[in-house]
């Protein structure tokens, strides 16, 4: 029988198509319909050229489909199995929770740290009262461990914490924790909203409303019977023009602990030969004692910045003494920093030429020694003896000048 179909199979002539894979398919078609009248399987009908003439004809887009449609049938089936069979194996939900309750339980009971209790959450903002304006990098403390450790560091031995001044107290993160320490402290805000906001959460606190870069810290100093201790957390867009205002009123902080950004402590504490060693690292090295406490990550924050922060104490009264004994004018030694640290990599003696030039400096060729160095080669005391050298020597001022913001708030120019 399989011998008589192949013979008949091959002598059909082939069907007229348009295309050539219909002619190839004919004689198995052919085939399979004698075997099927013979009660034969097509496997063996067709046998080598039957398979060829398969595998050479493509399924149609009808067929196409429902292989699809079954393919996803059947994985529909598999996974079902397979979540029926996880589900009758998978412990009870009271089952599973039951060590977690006994855990939580026995937390509730236990006695937690007398820290832990003194860690109140910090107030979120209101989210229908007002949304943080960009334009005052408005970036508001939300993590109570860190203010905890923030207020931790703030050591003032005036009578209630009079003398206590809070930068930018925003809704209140630091001035609840700082409040029931010290009541009579008193911050400093430019935003009505932010105050509107403080004076709930911290009822009774005294807010001044106007521009930090604006305050007349030796004038709040005398009010309030002694040097500032001032704290808070500082937008990161003026952090180094507050600063510079602050080393301007050096006598009348004792120490400011404030935060800022990571890359802006690293410069003020850098130390010479390295590449962020500039004008910040010598004013205030020389200004105060820096010491960086502890980062501070973006999600301490709200809304949360894009950088890391630092929380860095300067310590104003300690170099009280070092700082009378530069003797010499401050604004010289700013125009000085500035000239040579805007021409970092040029030699001193070609980045200070315009400036020996004038009419108002004492010599007008740098000391051997000075003038094939650049700037990142000096100590901070060496940018003060060139400032003897250049300008003379003069009596460090006792009282308010405006040096490192220049007066009014106005830069001063090295040219």
């Amino acid at each position: 029988k399989r011998g008589a179909i192949r013979t008949l199979a091959r002598a059909m002539p082939s069907v007229p198509a348009r295309r050539s894979r219909w002619r190839l398919a004919a004689p198995a078609v052919a085939a399979a319909a004698v075997a099927a009248a013979l009660g034969l399987s097509g496997a063996f009908v067709t046998g080598n050229r039957g398979q060829r003439a398969n595998a050479a004809a493509p399924p149609s887009q009808g067929q196409r489909a429902r292989r699809v449609v079954g393919r996803r049938a059947e994985g529909d089936r598999e996974a079902d199995q397979d979540q029926a069979f996880m589900v009758d194996r998978r412990p009870k939900a009271a089952e599973r929770l039951a060590p977690q309750v006994a855990t939580k339980e026995a937390d509730a009971g236990a006695i937690q740290p007398a820290s832990w209790l003194r860690k109140p959450r910090p107030p979120t903002l209101p989210a229908t009262l007002f949304k943080p304006k960009q334009s005052l990098s408005q970036n508001f403390l939300a993590d109570p461990n860190y203010v905890f450790k923030m207020v931790s560091a703030i050591q003032d031995d005036s009578d209630r914490g009079s003398r206590v001044l809070e930068l930018g107290p925003g809704t209140g993160a630091l001035t609840k924790g700082l409040h029931p320490r010290y009541p009579n402290m008193f911050g400093v805000e430019l935003d009505q909203r932010a105050m509107r906001v403080l004076a709930e959460n911290v009822p009774g606190v005294q807010v001044i409303r106007s521009d930090v870069l604006l305050v007349n810290y030796t004038r709040l100093a005398e009010i309030r019977g002694g040097p500032l201790t001032v704290v808070g957390n500082l937008p990161y867009h003026i952090t180094s023009q507050v600063l510079f205002t602050l080393a301007d009123h050096a006598r009348s902080v004792k120490t400011a602990t404030v935060t800022m950004q990571k890359e802006v402590a690293e410069r003020i504490v850098a130390r010479p030969n390295t590449k962020k060693y500039g004008t910040l690292s010598v004013a205030f090295q020389l200004y105060a004692d820096c010491k960086v406490l502890f980062d501070i990550p973006p999600t301490a924050f709200f809304p949360r910045p894009n950088v890391i922060s630092s929380y860095v104490k300067f310590d104003f009264a300690a170099a009280e003494e070092r700082r009378l004994e530069m003797d010499v004018d401050p604004r010289d030694l700013r125009n000085l920093t500035n000239r040579v640290f805007r021409y970092r990599n040029k030699y001193m003696s070609n980045s200070l030429e315009p400036l020996l030039r004038c009419h108002t400096t004492l010599i007008d060729d740098l000391p051997p020694q000075y003038a094939s160095l650049r700037p990142q080669q000096l100590e901070p005391w060496e940018f003060v003896y060139l400032t003897q050298m250049i300008f003379g020597k003069k009596e460090f001022p006792r009282h308010l000048r405006r040096a490192w913001r220049g007066e009014f708030g106005r830069t001063v120019r090295g040219e």
